[in-house]
């Protein structure tokens, strides 16, 4: 059978313009990628979605290029959700959403406050946020694992460290949030993405702008998670991951908030880049639970 043909498209919200790859042709699938990484690096799972009859949609987050860095510096997780709302609208309303690392987040968020906007949802390496805070306090190597976000509440530093020696500390958060694995190309893509004016300080605002608690955004964010979530959702987690501890999945996990279904695996012999990692077992599971949601019979 021969390959979909992967194009460059773009997505828009208002004056903001989100580089995005397109493949297939079928139901609509969102793929969001995370931090320090690319939308690019969706290609392997976007040609095994078309091959399976979806059209894979894989869009930069907001910042992760210079097009889509607003103006006023708004990296706020309801912001996000708005751009991922307007990508769902503009590709007819319903559609599949998978999220890695901070598309993860992102995509709880929106099934939480949109669910008809959403058909089925696959969170890669971010367990369910409800419980998230009360399981951090039973998982405490957590805490430094996640040391990293408190530096990067700093001015200047983060970005003096993660660039210097042609963005080593990047790849420095690659091999250990992944040991073991060698990511080669995906890295590559990775660091071309942030070597893009203004990419890196834009990342690093989506960290910075967690601990604003008092802004109205951060705010009812937060609210939208008290909610369950009536989208059928799938979590996969790497048994290795070195950024999130798989053993939050034992303590973040109600089946009662996720009314619509929740299907769980940690994947064997992975780190936080699961689907790099292992992109044809991960491709499987993504595509079995896109089969749950059945969006064109809605």
């Amino acid at each position: 059978m021969e390959r979909p043909t992967m194009k460059q498209v773009e997505l828009l919200n208002g004056h903001l313009r989100f580089p995005a790859l397109l493949a297939g042709d079928g139901e609509p699938v969102i793929l969001l990628h995370g931090f320090p990484d690319t939308w690019e690096n969706w290609a392997v799972q976007m040609n095994l979605l078309a091959d399976a009859g979806y059209t894979a949609v894989a869009p930069a987050l907001r910042g992760y290029a210079p097009g889509c860095q607003p103006g006023g510096g708004n990296y706020s997780l309801s912001a996000a959700v708005e751009d991922l709302l307007v990508f769902a609208n503009q590709l007819g309303g319903r559609v599949h959403l998978i999220g890695h690392d901070w598309g993860a987040v992102v995509g709880y968020l929106a099934c939480a406050r949109y669910p008809d906007s959403f058909c089925s949802f696959s969170a890669l390496a971010i367990p369910p946020l409800k419980r998230l805070p009360q399981a951090l306090l039973k998982v405490p190597e957590q805490a430094r694992l996640s040391a990293y976000m408190s530096f990067f509440q700093l001015p200047l530093a983060p970005e003096t460290w993660l660039s210097r020696n042609d963005l080593q500390g990047v790849e420095t958060l690659w091999r250990r949030w992944s040991p073991g694995w060698e990511p080669g190309l995906a890295l590559e893509n990775a660091k071309h993405t942030l070597r893009e004016p203004g990419v890196l300080p834009a990342a690093l605002s989506w960290y910075r702008h967690m601990p604003r608690l008092w802004r109205r955004e951060q705010r009812e964010a937060r609210g939208w998670l008290a909610g369950n979530i009536q989208v059928p959702t799938q979590v996969l987690m790497g048994e290795n991951d070195g950024c999130m501890s798989p053993r939050l999945l034992d303590h973040a996990v109600n089946h009662k908030d996720f009314p619509a279904g929740l299907w769980l695996e940690r994947i064997e012999g992975t780190g936080h880049f699961l689907h790099l990692e292992r992109p044809e077992t991960v491709g499987e599971r993504l595509v079995a639970h896109l089969k749950r949601g059945e969006c064109s019979s809605v």
